[in-house]
């Protein structure tokens, strides 16, 4: 057994079993310091297991192959992750989206500072983590409803490890984009007496980067228009002529985003045996993620001046437009993420002979904070000549735009007015409490009884402030204050997009928010209607708060006996759920909506009314697994299920936001009566254990699930201005299907050197049935997240103290998001990433390590529709890690 493998339901305990059964190979049979111990371990983890498991483990204590723990889970077969900034943030299984699983920290809900249930990998430091397991099967002692995968991340326990561990690592990063180092260190000391009677562990972790990304947008979506509808009308040059229903973008933008992250993560653990049979385990884990990030890029606004040239290509999409008199928009962002995640646990054991009993209390908390200093500001010229190009051959537009008073208007620092000015953001805090008490008998060696109980409760707050009204458009039209001073102002750096040649526009003008929001604030005028501008306030109509309250009850047998000679083990329970929640916010409807005649919509909204709403239903979950040894390399499985997963608390929240630009208004809002979504799947596997290092296995999958949550966007006319309303409902159900493939072999048998050489792969196939309407553009799509192809190749070298290690990982084109900006279905295109480490053993004690991720420097690509509807173009650039790590 791996030292730090963990039990499903034995939370804080010893983890004397491997993630599904307890025939592990003693701990004695593994050392896990290096790359093919590390796949020893994991194909260990998996050949042990009754129901479907792949597991992740640490090359050395403290230290995951990967420097991220998302991107640790990619190498497991059906696992895809999407990233922010470069990093893996979020999980994918099987075609299955981040809310449709369940992380759990040995065990234990952790609970998580986005608005929905969906975790966030990137607050969670892998040097504190000594491993991670997916299951993919359930059983029904296992914490997690998930129609998806429940991913448990295991932490150290002091018991299992030597005497005295001291560990310790420093690296400095380079971010080629910004250009700048970053330190990044983490600590290990783990220590227990000579009777293992009490042991405590404790593991530290700092990281700081700054990030840049370069990107090249359409802000606002892709939209159609004609040259006499409401947008257009009076505003067509007669060389344009008449045009009906043309696809054309709205806000072009190239943008630059800067985001400075500074981590701390903490893990301990404290283990007593106050006798043979009584164990103690204490945890604590804490992370804290201190991440602002700022923005700055243009935005070809055409809301105003005269369309005085215009080219339409294929399907009546625009590739070319020319305004003359217009207005140039330029916006500033600045968004704080200071995310707190805490998570202590207690555990008490008794193991006496046939009979164990463990009690486990944990609660966990996260916040988000930072709503009180979050902008989103814009500054506008006027009487620009701005045009666009997009027939380059590459998803980034030809752009330029001047105007007749002033020389290089894109870095003119005066004759800029206000425009667009709002401030504010939400909070959220998540808080879970749990409370298991498991039973376990066996009453023979080859029977095991297994019953417990469970309460869970979380509570998710969201806490909103915005500026009152419509007062965010007080300065709209950038005639009120005009012209701002100067001296508020700077330029970009001049490298937008390095290894771009294209003929665009690669510096513009940036702020400080803040600054502005102070010069604004000051501000005062006679002009007809004016509004100052306002400090934002508590806003009741996008807060709320979402409580769930769960009872578990759960009954499970494990059998081993024999199908002829061969050895047969055989998991079967039920799993009973019942939940209660309730949902209460603020409702607010919109009044009035009319255009002010400079680019901006003006709303007036009714008063705030309180609104709640309660639910209930109940789950009973059956579950069996089975593992036959048709030989001593060679095994299979099938399961079959009964799985739920309950709606994200987003989607639960009767919160509401409204979005009154020109050509793009929205009202987005949540339902509080949504049903959970609910599952039969059914699984089997053949696996070949052709070493101790060595796996051949092919896996196929099978879910038929009930009902989706599926977006529906209907029109809503208020005065002059029609807005799309969006909001989740319950859908038509979907099958999700497929296979995975796992290749993992370590060459020992070829001659020296050759003998250290290894590799890893898997490709997972995964479809659905899925149809839904667009009820916006009247398409069909399929499930938000799912990927129908991805694979993964690692290739490895250990020998003479050396590790070299070269990665690539790669997923198809997803569904981002079906209701996208103007609700258009929003698309992730494939993405492929090369990672590569080199370390090596100056002794048994100091290792020095080099690392590079994304050597390919791979951008990420977004779309509405179709490929030539761009949405987003982003680079990240490529990072580089120099270190030394120590152990004694």
């Amino acid at each position: 057994m791996s030292p730090s493998t963990a039990s499903p339901g034995a939370r804080g305990t010893d983890q004397s079993a491997t993630p599904a059964d307890a025939d592990a190979p003693s701990s004695a049979d593994i050392i896990v310091t290096g790359l093919r111990a590390s796949q020893q371990a994991s194909i260990d983890l998996k050949r042990a297991a009754i129901n479907q498991v792949d597991s992740i483990t640490t090359q050395d204590i403290g230290k995951l192959p990967e420097q991220n723990v998302a991107e640790s889970l990619q190498r497991i077969p059906g696992v895809t992750i999407t990233r922010n900034g470069g990093d893996g943030q979020f999980v994918s299984v099987r075609g299955l989206g981040p809310q449709f699983n369940v992380v759990t920290l040995n065990g234990r809900t952790l609970a998580t500072d986005n608005i929905g249930r969906e975790f966030s990998f990137d607050i969670l430091p892998s040097e504190l983590i000594a491993g991670a397991d997916v299951f993919k099967s359930p059983m029904a002692r296992l914490n997690g409803a998930s129609i998806g995968a429940t991913v448990d991340i295991r932490t150290l326990r002091p018991l299992t490890q030597k005497s005295f561990v001291l560990a310790g690592s420093f690296d400095m990063q380079y971010d080629d984009l910004s250009a700048k180092w970053n330190p990044r260190a983490s600590a290990v000391v783990s220590w227990h007496n000579a009777d293992e009677t009490i042991g405590a562990s404790l593991v530290a972790s700092y990281q700081k980067r700054n990030v840049r990304v370069d990107s090249f947008d359409i802000g606002a979506g892709w939209v159609r228009h004609s040259n006499n509808d409401d947008y257009y009308k009076g505003r067509v040059a007669s060389s344009v002529g008449t045009f009906n229903n043309v696809i054309m973008p709205s806000n072009i933008s190239p943008s630059m985003s800067f985001s400075d992250r500074e981590r701390i993560g903490l893990s301990g653990t404290i283990q007593a045996k106050a006798t043979e049979e009584l164990t103690f385990t204490g945890d604590a884990f804490y992370s804290r993620l201190d991440q602002l990030d700022t923005g700055s890029g243009l935005a070809y606004d055409f809301s105003g001046g005269t369309l005085s040239k215009m080219v339409v290509g294929s399907n009546n999409r625009a590739v070319y437009q020319q305004f003359t008199g217009g207005t140039m928009d330029q916006i500033v962002t600045r968004t704080p993420r200071k995310a707190d995640t805490l998570l202590i646990g207690g555990n008490l054991t008794w193991d006496h002979g046939p009979l164990k009993i463990s009690g486990d209390l944990s609660a966990s908390r996260a916040t988000r904070r930072g709503n009180d200093d979050q902008y989103f500001s814009t500054i506008r010229r006027t009487n620009t000549t701005m045009e666009w190009d997009s027939r380059t051959g590459s998803p980034i537009f030809n752009l330029a735009f001047s105007n007749p008073g002033y020389a290089n208007a894109p870095t003119d620092l005066s004759h800029i007015g206000a425009h667009y000015e709002f401030a504010g953001g939400t909070n959220t805090t998540d808080k879970t409490l749990e409370a298991h008490i498991d039973g376990e008998w066996s009453p023979t060696d080859d029977v095991k009884i297994s019953i417990g109980a469970a309460r869970e409760n979380r509570d998710k707050l969201a806490s909103t402030i915005a500026q009152p009204g419509a007062s965010q458009c007080a300065f709209c039209g950038g005639q009120v204050y005009y012209p701002l001073p100067s001296s508020l102002f700077s330029v970009t750096p001049s490298n937008w997009f390095p290894g771009y040649d294209g003929n665009t526009i690669r510096q513009w003008v940036t702020y400080d928010p803040r600054e502005m929001a102070r010069t604004l604030a000051g501000f005062k005028s006679t002009a007809p209607g004016f509004v100052g501008y306002q400090r934002p306030v508590y806003d009741p109509a996008q807060s709320s708060v979402v409580k769930e309250r769960v009872w578990i009850g759960y009954l499970m047998f494990d059998v081993k006996t024999e199908l002829g000679t061969m050895p047969l083990a055989i998991n079967t329970g039920v799993r009973f759920e019942d939940t209660s929640f309730s949902s209460d916010g603020a409702a607010q409807t919109i009044i009035s909506a009319v255009s002010n005649g400079t680019g901006q919509n003006t709303i007036v909204l009714s008063p705030v009314v309180p609104v709640g709403f309660k639910g209930h239903y109940t789950d009973l979950l059956p579950s069996f697994n089975a593992r036959l040894d048709l030989t001593d390399k060679l095994v299979i499985r099938a399961d079959a299920s009964r799985v739920m997963s309950r709606p994200t608390l987003t989607d639960l929240s009767p919160a509401q936001s409204i979005l009154s630009n020109p050509g793009n208004e929205q009202i987005t809002r949540g339902n509080p009566n949504l049903l959970p979504f609910r599952a039969s799947q059914v699984g089997a596997a053949v696996e070949w254990y052709i070493d101790r290092y060595s796996l051949l296995s092919g896996a196929v999958f099978y879910k038929s699930i009930d009902s989706f949550v599926s977006r529906s966007t209907s029109p809503q006319k208020v005065d002059q201005i029609t807005f799309q309303v969006n909001t989740p409902t319950n859908g038509k159900g979907a099958v999700v299907k497929g296979f995975e493939l796992n290749y993992r072999q370590a060459f020992r048998n070829l001659p020296s050197p050759l003998d250290g050489l290894g590799v890893q792969a898997n490709y997972t196939y995964t479809a659905s049935d899925a149809n839904y309407e667009n009820q916006v553009t009247g398409t069909s799509y399929g499930l938000e997240g799912l990927s129908k192809n991805s694979y993964s190749l690692v290739g490895f070298y250990e020998k003479y103290g050396l590790q070299a290690r070269v990665a690539y990982s790669w997923r198809d084109k997803y569904l981002a998001q079906a209701n996208g900006r103007n609700g258009l279905p929003l698309y992730f295109a494939s993405y492929g990433q090369i990672d590569a480490s080199l370390m090596y053993d100056i002794n048994s004690h100091l290792t020095l390590s080099a690392n590079a991720l994304n050597l390919n420097n791979a951008k990420e690509f977004t779309y509405s529709e179709v490929p030539e509807q761009v949405f987003g173009y982003r680079l990240t650039g490529r990072r580089y890690l120099i270190g030394l790590r120590a152990k004694f």
